[in-house]
């Protein structure tokens, strides 16, 4: 690793370190078993391999996927390499991410690199993965008080013992995807997000969020990121929004 690389990823590090310690201060003595009693009410299970397409992460039926994809992603160019989640946004999970994000319940976000961590298999080379989180905007996250992504890569990152820091800036305030319609989502996040400094040249990159819905901004990190000279890159989400059209067709399986 060139020395200028090394001082580029400790600075990074260091604020990565800082900021995490201050939104997370005080998280297991604040809600010391909201996480304990929710997955004590519920036989919720990770999803296996198999029950999403690694492609795009979303929901596949036995069989359903080959190695160009499943047919929602088939024929289409993915700017990740794989990705890796926990589930569908649906319920139980779907609760809990809202219980984190606007409920205050930030324990959840240490539970998901959790799971995360044992999850994402074992890296190319050890010594040059990288974990970063999908950046947030300054105003929402002073209005939130915490960047989710953030603190779920800062704990998966923790469980594996990897590197941790946050390459991206948002450069405008965006509308929540969730609040845009669909024909409209790539145009709300273009040109939103900057990437620090950095050369990657060599390095497998972990990019962290809570939820994927159409992957655009996710898209736009790791474009980013290849620039920037990444040898891989692995999106590692708690949960994956289904295409209406994937929804219809688990609803019609069950």
């Amino acid at each position: 690793m060139s020395m200028a690389l090394r001082n580029t990823l400790h600075q990074l590090g260091r604020v990565t370190r800082a900021t995490g310690q201050r939104a997370a201060r005080g998280l297991d003595t604040a809600w010391p078993s909201d996480v304990a009693v929710a997955l004590d009410a519920s036989d919720w299970r990770p999803d296996e391999d198999d029950d999403y397409c690694p492609r795009c992460g979303v929901s596949a039926g036995p069989g359903s996927v080959t190695a160009n994809g499943c047919s929602f992603c088939r024929g289409k160019r993915q700017p990740w390499d794989r990705v890796t989640r926990l589930s569908a946004y649906a319920e139980p999970m779907d609760g809990w991410v809202k219980a984190m994000k606007f409920g205050g319940q930030w324990s959840w976000s240490r539970w998901m690199g959790g799971q995360l961590a044992a999850r994402v298999g074992e890296p190319i080379d050890p010594a040059r993965v990288l974990v970063t989180p999908v950046p947030m905007h300054w105003a929402r996250r002073w209005r939130r008080g915490f960047n989710q992504a953030h603190l779920i890569a800062l704990s998966l990152a923790k469980h594996r013992g990897w590197r941790c820091a946050q390459l991206f800036r948002r450069t405008r305030h965006t509308h929540p995807q969730t609040a845009v319609v669909h024909s409209d989502r790539q145009a709300n996040v273009r040109d939103s997000v900057a990437a620090h400094p950095v050369d990657l040249d060599g390095w497998q990159v972990i990019l962290v969020d809570d939820v994927k819905t159409t992957g655009a901004t996710a898209g736009l990190c790791c474009r980013l990121l290849r620039t920037h000279g990444a040898r891989s890159i692995q999106l590692a989400v708690g949960a994956v929004a289904d295409p209406l059209s994937v929804k219809a067709k688990t609803q019609r399986a069950d």
